[in-house]
């Protein structure tokens, strides 16, 4: 069991977490990051994410702790001030939230699955993540590429 949640802290919370900052820092118009911190930041939360998915935290909780773990591991790693990191981990985790509601939504409907079997089915988790990660790059390169934001938290 503990092995599945390796796999699905590897395969699906580690990149998540990754695309959560890439996708919120963006959107905050703060592209002055190393890669490198984020990869940090990334995996730490991974190792967030395996301890709540290990201690059988529901789901509307693990959420909220995950986001305060990201909020402060930006805040730590970073050394953006606390009222400006909110809103790159917000935007963040709110696009990543879209992006899997749409995605589990679809294949809820079609394969007739619960959602929450889902999250406790660590292996329907990683086949889920693969659209859930070709929707946040497609987003990511629209970002890019358009050079857009929501917010700009620069200095």
């Amino acid at each position: 069991m503990i092995q599945d949640y390796l796999y699905v802290t590897v395969l699906v919370s580690f990149p998540e977490a990754f695309f959560m900052l890439l996708i919120g820092f963006n959107l905050s118009n703060y592209r002055d990051i190393k890669i490198s911190k984020f990869v940090i930041i990334a995996a730490i939360q991974a190792m967030v994410a395996l301890a709540v998915r290990v201690l059988g935290i529901y789901l509307g909780i693990h959420t909220l702790i995950q986001l305060i773990s990201l909020y402060i591991l930006v805040i730590l790693f970073l050394k953006i001030k606390f009222y400006k990191a909110i809103i790159p981990t917000l935007i963040g985790m709110l696009a990543q939230s879209i992006i899997q509601s749409m995605v589990f939504t679809i294949v809820a409907v079609l394969g007739a699955i619960q959602l929450d079997q889902i999250y406790y089915m660590p292996r329907s988790a990683v086949l889920l993540a693969i659209p859930v990660f070709i929707l946040s790059t497609m987003l990511l390169i629209f970002i890019k590429r358009k050079n857009f934001f929501l917010f700009d938290i620069n200095d």
